[in-house]
């Protein structure tokens, strides 16, 4: 795995988490009772950040895309080296990444839509 896209996802993620629970946490009444003005802290951190949810998305699809070819190609070689037990648990991994896959193209069609009831 290309380190430079570890760093940057998980400094992407950790910037993402401070934010929205910094925003949930000054979203409140004042009170401590944790009851906000029904907007939700999240959106307003999710927004802030509009422009990079598409491109943040496209690149996880591309990356996931990516690894289950790689994964594809590495069962094919198992396989054929008649190391059965190892493309079983390639194949196990297939299956994970591909409902990783799943559920980032549902979100990235749902994206636009959001964003567009959301933060406009």
């Amino acid at each position: 795995m290309n380190i430079k896209h570890t760093i940057s996802t998980a400094a992407l993620t950790t910037a993402l988490l401070i934010g929205g629970g910094a925003a949930a946490f000054a979203g409140g009444d004042g009170g401590g009772s944790g009851n906000g003005n029904g907007n939700g802290g999240g959106v307003a951190a999710l927004c802030a950040h509009q422009d990079d949810i598409i491109p943040h998305l496209t690149q996880r699809q591309t990356h996931l895309t990516e690894r289950i070819t790689k994964l594809t190609t590495l069962q094919t070689k198992a396989s054929g080296h008649g190391r059965t037990k190892l493309a079983e648990r390639i194949g196990k991994r297939i299956t994970r990444v591909q409902s990783e896959l799943d559920q980032v193209n549902k979100r990235l069609a749902d994206a636009p839509a959001w964003i567009a009831e959301h933060c406009s």
